[in-house]
């Protein structure tokens, strides 16, 4: 129990619970250990849960019926994979898919019993609504970007949010707290893997970035700024 209260006190919306209100709700959540590049839950399959991340990080996967996958978003520590065709009943199955991007932890609950905790306490749907809206917002952008700009400008301000989310300063450079391969870059941007190639290797080439021991390492940040934010 004491394990299960230390991953689920700071998750969002639960987070705002009351002490007492809390303790009724631990029971109602399992907790899952996923290892590196396993699925959480596959798109088409049926699903009744909502899921949190609770440490690591996971890709949430849309996939073509040429068997391509798209990288939606990359959800971090404390955030929820949400899925609102199950939490409104629109339907059961999985509407995308999403794997562990490296070890992680996450929390579930059911969508049933998420519900009743938003029907009855009324003030945890606006948290929900403005992690919600704050999603939509994120892929909206990330669609615009794909429709309208340039492969290198995707990838540079892509690789600019990592360091902005995750990134730790060192002697090389501000590392990513991720390693992303070349194929996981091409299916963020929505780019061929050729493509994701040349353009880093083309940052490689300008000492914009290096890589070390599979983490990237931006070397010439206002750079890589400058390119994310040319006209």
């Amino acid at each position: 129990m004491e394990e299960k209260k230390k991953y689920v006190k700071d998750l969002p919306v639960i987070r705002n619970l009351k002490p007492d209100e809390m303790n009724k709700v631990y029971d109602k959540i399992i907790i899952e250990k996923i290892s590196k590049n396993k699925f959480v839950f596959e798109e088409g399959n049926y699903c009744s849960f909502i899921y949190f991340v609770c440490e690591g990080r996971v890709k949430m996967l849309a996939h073509s019926s040429a068997g391509k996958d798209f990288i939606l978003r990359i959800v971090s520590s404390n955030d929820i994979i949400s899925d609102n065709n199950l939490l409104f009943e629109r339907r059961s199955e999985c509407s995308y898919s999403a794997k562990a991007l490296e070890n992680s932890v996450v929390a579930k609950i059911n969508t049933s019993d998420f519900s009743e905790l938003l029907n009855r306490k009324p003030e945890l749907y606006k948290a929900y609504a403005e992690v919600i809206d704050a999603h939509l917002t994120e892929v909206y952008v990330g669609l615009k970007n794909m429709a309208f700009e340039k492969v290198e400008r995707r990838i540079a301000r892509h690789l600019i949010q990592f360091a902005k989310n995750t990134g730790e300063k060192s002697d090389n450079g501000i590392r990513l707290g991720i390693k992303l391969s070349r194929q996981e870059i091409a299916n963020l941007t929505g780019t061929t893997i050729e493509t994701a190639i040349r353009v880093m290797s083309k940052f490689k080439k300008s000492k914009i970035i290096s890589e070390k021991e599979g983490y990237i390492y931006i070397v010439e940040r206002h750079k890589l700024i400058n390119i994310a934010e040319e006209f």
